[in-house]
């Protein structure tokens, strides 16, 4: 495989990577008031729509972190799932810290604050992580390998 061909693979992984952890955190935020919503199902539809899109700063945040932990894995071509799940951990807890959006949205909603903040990121971290080792982690490095004929 080509360097080309890889980088392109280590993109889209990155992309799935982040929506699975965008939809983890919209998850973590809406069970806790899940039986609190209306019963509508537009409603609960919307606002699930609404949730992960308000998520998607992870995307944003969580990039530069990310990307020096997939430049180690293909450096060092490491291709354990525990590692990307322990990064993908670190990348959550790093956005996390990074980005406290709470701050921001302390004086500008009547929604209550989500609780387990801090594990809900690191949740979505490690999803995030898992996903990326599905799609692209397994075969870091491979693309250095000698091609056998």
């Amino acid at each position: 495989m080509s360097l080309l061909g890889r980088i392109i693979i280590i993109v889209f992984a990155l992309i799935v990577a982040i929506m699975a952890a965008g939809v983890t955190l919209a998850i973590g935020i809406i069970a806790p008031d899940w039986a609190g919503i209306d019963a509508d199902p537009i409603e609960r539809v919307s606002f699930f729509i609404v949730s992960f899109f308000a998520t998607s700063f992870v995307g944003a945040v969580s990039i530069l972190p990310a990307a020096l932990l997939i430049v180690v894995s293909e450096a060092a071509r490491l291709r354990s799932f525990l590692y990307y799940g322990v990064g993908g951990a670190l990348v959550g807890l790093a956005s996390y810290y990074g980005s406290d959006i709470s701050v921001r949205l302390e004086n500008t909603t009547d929604v209550a604050p989500v609780g387990n903040a801090l594990q809900l990121a690191a949740a979505a971290g490690i999803i995030g992580g898992l996903v990326y080792w599905l799609t692209a982690g397994r075969t870091a490095g491979r693309w250095r390998e000698p091609k056998v004929a």
